[in-house]
């Protein structure tokens, strides 16, 4: 990588944090500059002349934040999003409010838009297409979708990403991923929730949004699974797809949002409203493979079948993830705190410093929010977000897919309320999570629980003698070490160095007074410094004297500051 490369880069993401400060000044947020430690890339006049608008003082906070993440382009819309998944990470109204995040962006020009169809095919679009049409029918921040037609005949969509929009992107992920390392460098309480595993997280899922291609193998997957099912999904024309191309089956029928057109055409609300909460409750229990954003515009009305479109968002349930929730939901049905609580640390990855006890207590009282409840009337939703907030709280990592799930769960119970204002989703949720407690305690599970665990108790006797014979060498050789973790060590360590600090403070201030005595006794011509080619002379003694002065106030200021005396 070439200087002039380098410098160039981080010149824009330099440009890209002072937008960024600004913004956020101008919505209000100004508080996060300082919290951050953005300030320092901003000069103090500039960052006056950029003053919080009189609109946004009307806002509550996470209005606010809304309005930044909008402002700020696609990976901060896109965070937003991901964020509103996250119930263990942000509070109600924080979730409630970046909900309302829409994914929407002025068209780019048709012609930018074939050139970069024309660059990831290899060849004129008339090579590839009969017809292209200028007007898209859906614009986001990353890519828009146009309807086309092959040379064959067939109908198709083509979703083109933005040009330009990678490297944007890019950027910013380079500044969250640096100031999130800048942050839980500086905040043991940051540290202890890995604030940098968490973007890293979120950039890989923006990441994965980029490549067309992932969303092209979502879509054969799950069109796999429902074929048989009433469920229609689009064909991809892997010939014409690449990382930034993805050329899809053109499905018709009536999308979700356009009530009164589903209405107009006869259709009974109550019994799509229905239909639809099947087919995702089949995908997500039985298949374990669901499409994770249910938005009333990528769910259409084909005739008398369903069809989803943009896979962008895909969930994945395990047979293990599956497992566990059966035992979750198995023991929450019992008030059974002590199962809850070894399940989710089982579950999840727990740090170190993690509080076992401090965890059950928290479920402990979770519980009683849940008392008496039964399968027919088991909140899932809202159960599974909760949980999350409480390990989240406690440091234990559960699945991000879990977090999905919850909110697609939510999403659809609100699509299908929309459509038929008495729906019960827990009518609808019973079968499947009876149905799951019925496999988790089946005859056959157990079976197999059991091959898979002598599997493991195999692969440990298979190691085991390896091990002894490794411990047994290393003894007779004395070279066995034992590795100690003391615990707290790290904020000992760092009082030991501000004390090593202020002591090699004190000898430089106390050796300035005394080689500033020493020099006096020398007499006038070794205590006068003459600058060459002037006629000015200073008083190296009494500079000296006024420099110890300034250092010692400033180190017994900053001793009564950290109220260190």
């Amino acid at each position: 990588m070439s200087w002039g490369f380098f410098w160039k880069t981080r010149g824009a993401e330099i440009t890209r944090i002072r937008r960024i400060i600004e913004v956020l000044i101008r919505n209000g947020l100004g508080f996060l500059v300082e919290n951050t430690g953005l300030g320092r890339f901003i000069s103090p006049w500039r960052a006056r002349r950029v003053q919080p608008s009189a609109q946004a003082a009307g806002l509550t906070i996470p209005q606010r934040v809304r309005r930044t993440l909008e402002e700020l382009g696609p990976t901060y819309i896109k965070l937003g999003q991901i964020l509103s998944t996250r119930p263990d990470i942000l509070p109600p109204e924080y979730i409630v409010e970046l909900s309302k995040l829409l994914d929407a962006a002025p068209p780019v020009p048709v012609e930018e838009i074939i050139q970069v169809v024309e660059r990831e095919l290899g060849g004129p679009i008339d090579q590839w297409f009969a017809s292209f049409d200028n007007v898209p029918i859906a614009s986001a921040s990353i890519g828009q979708v146009h309807r086309a037609m092959l040379r064959n005949g067939e109908e198709v969509v083509v979703k083109v990403q933005r040009p330009g929009v990678e490297q944007t992107i890019q950027a910013d992920l380079n500044l969250l991923l640096a100031q999130a390392r800048f942050l839980e460098a500086r905040s043991q309480m940051l540290k202890g929730y890995h604030l940098v595993d968490l973007v890293e997280e979120f950039a890989q899922a923006l990441r994965d949004e980029l490549d067309y291609t992932t969303e092209g193998r979502n879509a054969d997957r799950l069109r796999r699974m429902v074929q048989d099912e009433g469920v229609l999904i689009p064909k991809v024309y892997w010939e014409l797809t690449t990382r930034r191309v993805l050329t899809l089956s053109n499905l018709k029928g009536i999308k979700l949002a356009e009530v009164e057109r589903l209405k107009a055409r006869g259709y009974d609300l109550a019994s799509i409203a229905e239909r639809i909460v099947q087919v995702y409750l089949q995908l997500v229990f039985v298949h374990g493979v669901f499409h994770a954003d249910p938005h009333p515009a990528n769910i259409l009305i084909c005739d008398r079948q369903i069809g989803l479109v943009d896979f962008g968002v895909v969930g994945y349930l395990t047979p293990r993830i599956r497992r566990d929730l059966g035992d979750l939901l198995s023991a929450l049905v019992q008030q059974n705190a002590d199962a809850i609580t070894r399940i989710v640390v089982r579950m999840g990855a727990a740090d170190i410093s993690a509080d076992y006890g401090a965890l059950q207590r928290e479920v402990q009282r979770l519980l009683v929010r849940y008392y008496n409840v039964s399968l027919e009337s088991l909140p899932i939703a809202d159960f599974l977000a909760d949980l999350m907030a409480v390990s989240f709280k406690h440091r234990v990592r559960l699945p991000s897919d879990l977090a999905l799930l919850a909110r697609t769960v939510i999403i659809l119970e609100g699509v299908a309320r929309s459509l038929n204002p008495s729906f019960v989703l827990a009518k609808y949720l019973e079968p499947f999570v009876a149905q799951l407690l019925r496999e988790r305690f089946s005859i056959t599970r157990s079976l197999l629980d059991s091959v898979e665990t002598l599997r493991e108790l195999e692969i440990v006797l298979q190691a085991l003698p390896r091990r002894v014979d490794a411990i047994s060498e290393q003894l007779e050789r004395g070279k066995m070490t034992v590795g100690v973790d003391v615990r707290r060590l790290d904020g000992a360590l760092r009082k030991l160095d501000a004390v090593g600090n202020r002591i090699a403070f004190s000898v430089i201030v106390a050796a300035i007074i005394v080689g500033s005595a020493l020099i006096m006794l020398g007499g006038k011509e070794a205590a006068t410094f003459y600058i060459p080619f002037t006629n000015i002379s200073l008083p190296i003694p009494q500079v000296g004297f006024v420099m110890a002065g300034l250092l010692g106030a400033w180190l017994l200021f900053s001793i009564l500051r950290s109220k260190g005396l």
